[in-house]
């Protein structure tokens, strides 16, 4: 739904071992910490469910929606002959099939899907033809219903806890679902994802300032900037180094991940992946290697995270132990992913996205599962 979609570095030997295993370190700057070389498990690959490489239907999935009741939706859009449409999928067993949708969403394309029941479905749409609006769409599990929200506002992270509790996020804005309407609400960041655990509690991750990573909670009445760490040498500028996706295991467990600019020992800027734990009191980050970089972030349905790197996925359980697994890539393909969720009530984990052919760069929509 979304309150379920992301160490710390003081908070004990073996999770600070464990998330620098995952993120590759392998030296230490001023302020992180030194770990020796931890060899993670061997990898696996998750297989390729469904979807149609080298067919070039110009498909991809940016959003997936996974309620507490087992079920879940796949959203995304389509770009044939010039003519762009939204996509829409449920899964039924291990199938995904297409969704019908009503006129008003033609317009646009899904960005983000979040869900608490089969009667509570929230869409975050941003236009694909010319108008005057983007959107947020809701399927009440009767009846499609669709908001309408600035082109400045423009929709690309959605959360809920219920169909009178709702929040939307743009590049520098959030609105609130109140049951009734939507309304402005000042966040005091730029959210890139936004995650809730009841009515009075959400989280939104980005950044803020010159650049640098940020987060801000819900307290059920407006928005809070939480300090966060200060990074050591991170480089400030138009470029932002910022935390592109949060996912709440509960009020005290909050995981985060993004990318930093830092200079290296040579003084060259380089990126470098961000991982980033909330305890209920203070935030704690440990960065990975030169190079690297985290997207996404999710439970595992056993206590641990899996989190993604477009064609990689890092697991990290309970016990904070790390191994990685790869998107099965068919031949003549890249593969990319977009999203990730647990299926409630399992430990199987869905990754969505796109695949695209070397000849054509035409995406095609893509489903990987754990197991």
């Amino acid at each position: 739904m979304k309150r379920n979609k992301r160490v710390a570095a003081v908070m004990g030997t073996t999770l600070a071992l464990g998330a620098v295993a995952a993120v590759g370190i392998t030296a230490a700057r001023p302020g992180e910490h030194r770990a020796a070389s931890v060899a993670g498990a061997a990898a696996t690959t998750w297989p390729l469910v469904q979807g149609s490489p080298g067919k070039d239907t110009g498909t991809s999935l940016s959003g997936l929606a996974a309620a507490p009741d087992g079920t879940m939706w796949a959203a995304g859009g389509q770009q044939a002959s010039g003519v762009y449409k939204p996509i829409l999928q449920r899964l039924t067993g291990d199938t995904w099939s297409n969704v019908a949708l009503p006129a008003a969403a033609a317009p646009y394309r899904f960005n983000a899907a979040a869900a608490t029941s089969a009667s509570n479905l929230w869409l975050a749409a941003q236009l694909n033809s010319s108008g005057d609006s983007h959107a947020v769409l809701r399927w009440n599990g009767t009846a499609w219903s669709t908001f309408k929200v600035p082109l400045s506002f423009q929709p690309s992270d959605i959360a809920t806890t219920g169909p009178a509790s709702a929040w939307v996020v743009s590049s520098s804005a959030a609105k609130r679902w109140n049951g009734t309407s939507w309304a402005d609400t000042p966040i005091g960041i730029k959210p890139r994802a936004i995650t809730a655990v009841s009515p009075t509690s959400a989280w939104a991750v980005g950044w803020a300032g010159e650049g640098l990573p940020a987060t801000a909670h819900w307290n059920g009445t407006s928005w809070t900037t939480v300090p966060f760490p200060p990074v050591d040498g991170v480089v400030r500028g138009e470029i932002a180094s910022a935390l592109s996706d949060v996912y709440a295991a509960s009020e005290n467990d909050v995981w985060a991940v993004g990318t930093v600019r830092v200079p290296d020992e040579a003084g060259k800027t380089v990126s470098r992946s961000m991982l980033a734990h909330w305890n209920g009191t203070k935030w704690t980050s440990v960065l990975g290697a030169a190079g690297t970089y985290m997207t996404k972030v999710a439970s595992d349905g056993a206590g641990g995270i899996w989190v993604s790197a477009g064609d990689t996925m890092r697991h990290r359980t309970a016990a904070g132990v790390w191994s990685d697994a790869s998107l099965a890539q068919p031949v003549g393909t890249k593969v990319r992913s977009s999203e990730m969720a647990i299926r409630p009530g399992s430990t199987t984990v869905w990754a969505v996205g796109w695949t695209t052919t070397d000849a054509t760069r035409w995406a095609d929509l893509a489903h990987w599962r754990s197991n």
